[in-house]
């Protein structure tokens, strides 16, 4: 198998059907490796195109440090523009962007982890079943409105997968982390032209680790990835 099929078109239009996709063996793992590697040096190639929201740059900033485990984080500068994740509940229409920003603020300020992974685990229920984030989620949040191809909002998900996890560990969140990886990958520069570089580098760094220490074990692996 030389292919990882998984981004070779656009999946927002074709979304993929994972749930019976057959395990291929060490090719597998070395095509998906080899497709990551490449998305990277394609994103990093792009760097001196970038003309992004203020705010994803700092998200940009503040989740690199918070992985890296520094303690001295900037302060949520946009906190005064973001709702608070205790104003969302299910008897309202949510909007996704809003939702999807208090959720990264909350975490990144270390604050409401419960309804962070209330809400991060109803996000990830719809995603795994639609592979679509919908621009608004109605009454009961099970029902999503409105546009799917709000890309942004599919990075910030990604940011939020990659900020779980590797608080985590739980490879439920990598699990569907890298399919909205997948689905970031599959798309032409002119639908990622507004998502930060450094962004897309970062969820593709921790899916990556992530992926190599559950790979380690399987024999005639070799590959390290960079």
């Amino acid at each position: 198998m030389e292919n990882y099929e998984y981004t070779e078109v656009n999946r927002l239009e074709k979304p993929h059907n994972y749930m019976y996709t057959p395990y291929f063996g060490v090719e597998f793992v070395q095509s998906y490796f080899d497709d990551r590697s490449k998305n990277i040096e394609k994103f990093k190639a792009r760097k001196g195109e970038q003309n992004i929201e203020t705010i994803d740059a700092y998200f940009c900033t503040a989740s690199t440090l918070k992985l890296e485990k520094d303690q001295k984080l900037l302060p949520v500068n946009f906190q005064e523009n973001v709702e608070n994740i205790v104003s969302f509940n299910l008897k309202n229409k949510i909007v996704t962007e809003k939702l999807l920003t208090s959720l990264l603020v909350s975490q990144l300020n270390n604050e409401n982890e419960k309804l962070i992974k209330e809400w991060l685990d109803r996000l990830v229920q719809r995603f795994e079943v639609t592979k679509k984030i919908y621009e608004t989620y109605l009454v009961g949040f099970r029902k999503g409105g409105g546009s799917t191809g709000m890309v942004r909002l599919y990075w910030i998900f990604a940011l939020l997968l990659a900020l779980y996890y590797s608080e985590t560990k739980n490879i439920k969140y990598l699990n569907t982390l890298l399919k909205v990886n997948d689905l970031l990958c599959s798309l032409g520069d002119d639908l990622i032209r507004k998502i930060p570089i450094q962004g897309l580098e970062l969820v593709l760094s921790v899916e990556t680790e992530g992926v190599q220490l559950l790979a380690k074990n399987i024999e005639g692996l070799s590959f390290v990835f960079e």
